[in-house]
């Protein structure tokens, strides 16, 4: 790995820490923040404030894109606990797979993590298909609980990246992929 991106639930803090221990020893950490918004688990990248449980998915697009960052969707079929866009869709009466263009909202994201380390094999595939149904491109997420599971999947960039603008500038310029690094 050449750098890693700290996105805990709710709270910036954690990532600040990580970014500042990466600094002393030189390796690059990026900071994000996994929201729990109405329509499930969101990465955000290029806002660096915390984000209150529950905030509606509409809210978050404003203040994200209003600062220049990105909001993928996270785990959108998680099975195994955690919100996410397929239970919160089910709650509204609608199937993911094929209400997908009903929430207009959707049409806001910058992306969808299609590979997640935490998620089986079938479930990530469904994320590729809602990614390519969205028209959007796909990252990859360790979703780290653990140790063992850092590194598991990933973003593969083009460029080497060095700060939190080159970050966010190669996620908006959609050079990269999503790889499975290896299984938990």
């Amino acid at each position: 790995m050449d750098g890693v991106c700290v996105t805990e639930h709710l709270h910036i803090e954690g990532a600040n820490v990580a970014q500042e221990l990466g600094r002393k020893v030189e390796f690059p950490v990026f900071r994000g923040v996994e929201a729990r918004t109405t329509m499930g688990d969101m990465l955000v990248f290029g806002y660096y404030k915390d984000i209150p449980e529950g905030i509606s998915l509409e809210e978050l697009c404003w203040y994200v894109h209003e600062v220049g960052g990105l909001i993928f969707v996270a785990h959108p079929y998680h099975a195994k606990g955690g919100w996410n866009l397929y239970a919160s869709m089910r709650a509204r009466g609608w199937d993911l797979d094929t209400d997908w263009d009903k929430p207009a909202v959707l049409k806001e994201l910058d992306g969808v993590e299609i590979i997640n380390g935490q998620v089986c094999n079938e479930k990530n595939c469904q994320a590729r298909l809602l990614a390519a149904r969205l028209h959007l491109p796909g990252i990859g997420g360790s979703d780290s609980h653990s140790i063992k599971m850092v590194g598991a999947a990933a973003t593969r960039f083009e460029e080497r990246i060095q700060s939190e603008e080159q970050l966010i500038g190669a996620l908006k310029s959609g050079r990269f992929e999503a790889v499975c690094v290896r299984s938990g």
